[in-house]
């Protein structure tokens, strides 16, 4: 899609993800010009092009990358449910929070704030240099390293994508979806304790945070967490 087409089908909701009858196509566009899509889209690039510049590509990659994919619905559950929804604690004095939960409790309150849709800059700076680290420590040759290192980021950017996605005025067409836009709204506006994945939900259904919304009542403290 050349400049021209692109402002043209920017032109009808400007740059808001929040406009009435956003398509898909103009949410993926507002989506692109946010920054943190765009420093994750420049990791993946790079590091795609590094591990085929060193070449040696086997099986042994293939199958990193299908661990990683297939721990993603536990990664987002124990992230979601032990480091997002970690509750503030007092030691004496001192009061123990985080920069990522205090900034998804503002989501929460917030929900339709596009500032809190987005994984923290310094939250993710963090992020990267301990995957890179941690990966050089423990993978055996660099090709893993690199191999490691692009599928995390491409996980990361499916992330950002599906949850801003699920906050912006785009209606689900297909039925996956629809699952996945339903169950994260649920979280956000029927009960916090449920519906902790947000790429993908077989987390919950292993750990039993995805029970029939019809037998759950709606939290008071869904917008205000911990009240």
């Amino acid at each position: 899609m050349n400049a021209s087409t692109s402002s043209a089908v920017l032109h009808r909701v400007g740059d808001d993800p929040r406009a009435s009858g956003l398509t898909l196509l103009e949410a993926g566009l507002i989506f692109t010009r946010r920054g943190s899509p765009r420093r994750l889209v420049a990791l993946v690039s790079v590091f795609a092009v590094a591990r085929i510049v060193v070449g040696g590509l086997s099986a042994w990659d293939l199958l990193l990358v299908a661990a990683f994919v297939g721990l993603q619905p536990m990664t987002e559950w124990v992230v979601h449910t032990g480091i997002l929804h970690w509750r503030p604690r007092k030691l004496g004095p001192l009061r123990i929070d985080t920069l990522l939960s205090s900034a998804h409790r503002a989501h929460h309150e917030r929900p339709h704030d596009e500032a809190h849709w987005f994984i923290p800059f310094r939250s993710g700076f963090v992020g990267v240099v301990f995957a890179m680290v941690a990966g050089w420590i423990l993978l055996p040759t660099m090709g893993l390293w690199l191999s490691m290192l692009f599928i995390v980021h491409a996980i990361a950017l499916s992330y950002e994508w599906t949850h801003f996605l699920c906050h912006s005025s785009y209606r689900p067409q297909g039925r996956v979806y629809k699952r996945i836009w339903r169950f994260h709204r649920l979280h956000h506006f029927k009960n916090e304790h449920y519906w902790m994945g947000v790429t993908m939900h077989m987390g919950d259904l292993i750990l039993g945070t995805r029970p029939d919304p019809k037998a759950v009542e709606t939290s008071p403290t869904c917008r205000k967490l911990y009240g």
